[in-house]
């Protein structure tokens, strides 16, 4: 049964907030040991506040959300935790920003104005973290000059602080953290400390990307660096494991998991004649394996993302596909399954993603007990 006493709905998505709260706790300790505070990335969990409430008293130092429209709701039921907007915001979030966001990432000059003005208007000042582009490509300025010249903005801007510098790593060409990107960082904030006269309060080195940089027992980043932005390696830290080598001594993988039932089984060829490409565009070949026994389930890419991300937890199944709504396994070698039966897995990212921010899949809230 759900929490709210109604028969579970499927495809739903398996939460265990106490093993979040212990991730959350084992990343901030590992990080408050080289003297950087972490602020917790909820932006995958369509902001939601039990996801909020496990990171906070793990220990993070903000909750960060990518939508202004998320920051409303955190406020009210965490009116003492600071709040971090990671996305500089639209004009139409404007309010939503200047009443409700302690710290935003920023790096637009003409958005810095027009934040200013809409914190005028409400009594507030956020703070802001300005962004260096260190090379992958995404938001923020790539040279130093213009850094400072934007920091001078924002210290004559009335209703804004400048907090810090800020960058990103991975996420949209791949270039990783490394002693000399970070670097360039700390210079960028020292040249702007000199320029403004003061202290910053933070130096923001990226996200879950830069544990690789605190794997082997050492912090390989710049000392001035005291901030990262973590969200993916608390909620699911599989994810970093799989696909970057990053694991840590504590951190549990049993925090989220889907479940979903089969909705058809039977036995059918496992290669197609000839070849085409699916729904997606993409050209599809399988291997021959003879006939195999299939299951159909109700879930697919419109749910989750790619279901071919799925890690089977049923010993004996294996993800043959996916298209927008049913997901195909092979279960030849798999327990006695029948139509009607759920088969559960371990979930990448995106999968998560796209599970919280659609509204297909229920969300299910466990806990160790």
């Amino acid at each position: 049964m759900s929490e709210n006493g109604m028969k579970e709905r499927f495809p739903s998505l398996r939460v265990n907030t106490d093993a979040i709260r212990t991730n959350a706790r084992v990343l901030c300790d590992l990080c408050g040991s080289y003297g950087i505070s972490v602020a917790g990335v909820i932006k995958f969990s369509d902001g939601d506040p039990r996801i909020a409430q496990a990171y906070s008293e793990g220990g993070c130092a903000q909750i960060a959300v990518s939508r202004a429209l998320h920051l409303p709701e955190l406020k009210r039921q965490f009116p003492r935790t600071e709040t971090l907007l990671t996305r500089a915001p639209c004009r139409c979030d404007l309010e939503n920003a200047a009443r409700f966001a302690d710290l935003i990432l920023h790096a637009d000059a003409d958005g810095l104005r027009a934040l200013n003005e809409e914190a005028k208007k409400w009594g507030t000042t956020p703070g802001i973290i300005l962004m260096l582009d260190v090379g992958d490509l995404r938001e923020g300025v790539d040279n130093i000059p213009d850094l400072v010249e934007l920091a001078l903005l924002c210290e004559a801007l009335p209703n804004l602080r400048l907090k810090g510098v800020g960058t990103n790593h991975a996420c949209l060409n791949g270039v990783l953290p490394s002693l000399e990107n970070l670097s360039f960082l700390v210079q960028g904030a020292e040249q702007v400390e000199k320029a403004i006269g003061r202290k910053l309060e933070w130096i923001s080195g990226g996200s879950s990307i830069n544990l690789l940089l605190l794997c082997e027992g050492e912090n390989k980043m710049p000392p001035r660096v005291n901030h990262l932005r973590l969200g993916g390696s608390i909620a699911n830290p599989m994810n970093i494991r799989l696909g970057r080598g990053v694991t840590f001594e504590g951190l549990r993988e049993d925090s989220v998991s889907l479940a979903a039932e089969i909705i058809e089984i039977r036995e059918k060829a496992s290669a197609v004649v000839g070849s085409t490409k699916n729904w997606a565009g993409q050209t599809v070949k399988q291997e021959d394996k003879g006939r195999r026994l299939r299951a159909i389930l109700a879930v697919g890419s419109q749910d989750i993302s790619s279901a071919r991300d799925l890690i089977p937890l049923d010993e004996g199944v294996s993800v043959v596909g996916c298209s927008s709504d049913h997901t195909i396994v092979d279960v030849t070698d798999a327990r006695p399954l029948k139509s009607g039966d759920v088969l559960h897995f371990r979930v990448r990212y995106a999968n998560m993603l796209y599970a919280f921010t659609g509204n297909h899949v229920e969300i299910r809230y466990q806990t160790d007990e």
